[in-house]
């Protein structure tokens, strides 16, 4: 009984840690919205954001072959899916940081993760048909990390702390090469 007692009491001890450290969280939180709000909501680089983050899926919207959105939506979800998750561990690791997020409680920066990322990887997909999907996942890679990245750091949206754009670049491929299989793994109908 006395062993019951003990990982009782630990699991109490746990949790009375956890709930500490998730205040802190909290208080840190608390005071980024705040931040946010005075020194970053509606000044130039937000309104940029938030153009980023509507537009390409206008001009998306547009020019793709309705025949195949489905399988397009699909593997542009998947991509902005991963890219978020990605972005969020590498924000919490302290390896980048985004000074004008367009919303404070979505931890990636929206506009490069749910926009700029899919959407430009389903134009690849559609619009170069034939070419192979190994260069284009080369051709993505490249632009994203030593183009995207780069434009990102001049207009002073992405602030890399300890990351460098060639590690984004094996990543950037490896995304495209599965959001690519994604979209032409029930495509065999299809006409990209």
């Amino acid at each position: 009984m006395s062993e019951m007692a003990g990982v009782q009491m630990k699991a109490s001890e746990i949790n009375k840690d956890i709930k500490k450290i998730y205040s802190l969280y909290n208080q840190a939180h608390e005071s980024f919205v705040d931040i946010w709000q005075k020194m970053i909501l509606f000044t130039p680089r937000w309104w940029l954001g938030f153009a980023l983050s509507i537009l390409p899926w206008i001009i998306w919207f547009k020019l793709h072959n309705r025949h195949n959105r489905g399988d397009l939506i699909r593997a542009g979800f998947f991509m902005a899916i991963i890219a978020l998750i990605l972005d969020s561990i590498g924000l919490q690791f302290g390896l980048w940081t985004y000074p004008y997020n367009v919303f404070p409680f979505i931890t990636g920066y929206l506009p490069w993760d749910l926009t700029l990322l899919p959407v430009s990887m389903m134009l690849m997909i559609e619009f170069m048909p034939n070419l192979n999907p190994f260069l284009k996942g080369i051709i993505y890679g490249a632009l994203a990390a030593f183009i995207g990245e780069p434009i990102a750091m001049w207009l002073d949206l992405y602030e890399p702390i300890h990351w460098k754009s060639i590690y984004s670049f094996p990543i950037y491929v490896l995304l495209f090469l599965l959001s690519n299989y994604i979209a032409k793994g029930k495509l065999s109908h299809a006409t990209f």
